[in-house]
């Protein structure tokens, strides 16, 4: 195939399941090129062996950031911006994990789990209150990781709703033009600037004054740095966790509720339907990309030094040579665990933080309300049909 026929990528898709070209292309083409929204041409990885050897290969370069470098989307976006630590490499990559990882670690996350329980107790209380119907993701997928990352950075929760503007444009989780994404990601980094000041004068205990303290050694972050991580945190640290979550239930609440019986009949399936769930559910339509900076082998064939590779992890994830019945929800699945969350030098920093919101949020649901239903067909769902994250606009229920 020429450069000039490649086919165009992000391929057609439905927002709910993974578009059927991926699997026609792990059978017949694993390492086939496509064309980018940038027009550069990349090698897109498809099967899991591949992805998890591209994720843990060291010489594909996440450095992808340069002004006529390929982008996987049309607008500007955290994805290709330097200052990300997604988007750094080798030391500089490290230095900004050691700094900040002790924040992170399964210990730590386990400290804050009362105020993630609270935090999803009070959202329940309140549609509790207000009875049925709800708006799923105004009521409670969005607010909650909202507040839980307020309650963390402390940050005032009366801005929480401002967040979810801001945090779509800076993950290029909504179309909108370029005036309006930097607007709104300019006032988001005005925001950020007054927040850390006011913790620099009042210092507490909130997780933003433990990055303000936080070292490596002598070494700590610069300005820039922090504000730029505290800016990736609140937005990472919500919408893609709301689109999870938002999407979690509604899978489970899918194809007769089947899924959701289970959990409220054994609670204990929980921490293995958010593994399952974080591998079945599509979060959007993009790849994240690397440049190969020698020649590297992978399972399906060689990439040569200087080519692009597009990483699509939900395709990975719905490999049949891995997960048998890729499309099914099963509990019981005992495969590699799901790329949701990437791997090697880059496995997530927020992923312990996600998976206790995800347990902890579906658990109190359930429990609360176990008779929860759909009221809509989800065919008739919305979504923001944003380049990188595709999030549901809103997931009515009863109960």
């Amino acid at each position: 195939m020429s450069e000039i026929d490649l086919p165009s990528f992000p391929f057609p898709h439905d927002h709910l399941t993974p578009s059927p070209a991926y699997a026609e292309r792990r059978a017949s083409c694993p390492l086939g090129r496509v064309r980018l929204p940038s027009g550069h041409a990349a090698v897109l990885l498809v099967t899991h062996r591949d992805i998890a050897a591209a994720l843990a290969d060291t010489r594909l370069s996440h450095n992808v950031t340069g002004p006529d470098a390929p982008r996987s989307t049309i607008q500007p976006s955290f994805f290709n911006d330097p200052r990300s630590m997604n988007s750094m490499d080798g030391e500089p990559h490290l230095r900004i994990r050691r700094i900040v990882a002790s924040a992170f670690t399964p210990r730590a996350i386990d400290q804050r789990r009362p105020a993630i329980e609270k935090a999803a107790a009070d959202l329940l209380d309140t549609m509790e209150r207000a009875g049925a119907p709800s708006d799923l993701i105004t009521d409670y997928c969005f607010p909650l990781p909202v507040l839980i990352i307020c309650r963390l950075l402390g940050v005032p929760e009366r801005d929480a709703l401002r967040f979810r503007d801001w945090s779509t444009a800076f993950l290029s989780g909504e179309k909108m033009t370029d005036e309006q994404r930097m607007a709104r990601i300019g006032e988001f980094a005005g925001y950020i600037s007054d927040l850390l000041a006011r913790h620099r004068a009042t210092p507490g205990t909130d997780l933003v004054d433990d990055l303000i303290a936080a070292r490596d050694g002598t070494d700590r972050l610069s300005e820039d740095e922090l504000a730029y991580l505290t800016t990736s945190l609140i937005a990472g640290g919500n919408e893609t966790t709301a689109n999870s979550l938002g999407r979690a239930v509604l899978a489970l609440l899918s194809d007769g509720r089947e899924a959701w019986e289970q959990l409220v009949v054994d609670p204990s399936l929980i921490p293995a339907a958010v593994n399952e769930l974080l591998r079945h559910n599509v979060l959007g339509p993009g790849a994240s990309l690397r440049i190969a900076t020698e020649d590297v082998e992978l399972p399906s064939g060689p990439i040569a030094a200087g080519e692009v590779v597009a990483i699509v992890g939900v395709s990975g994830q719905h490999d049949e040579q891995v997960h048998p019945e890729p499309h099914r929800l099963r509990f019981d699945r005992t495969a590699p665990a799901e790329l949701a969350f990437g791997g090697g030098p880059h496995y997530c920093l927020g992923a312990h933080l996600a998976k206790a919101e995800l347990r902890i949020g579906l658990r109190l649901l359930i429990e609360r309300f176990p008779k929860l239903r759909l009221t809509v067909d989800p065919a008739d769902l919305r979504f923001t049909d944003g380049e990188i994250l595709s999030s549901l606009i809103e997931l009515p229920v009863s109960w």
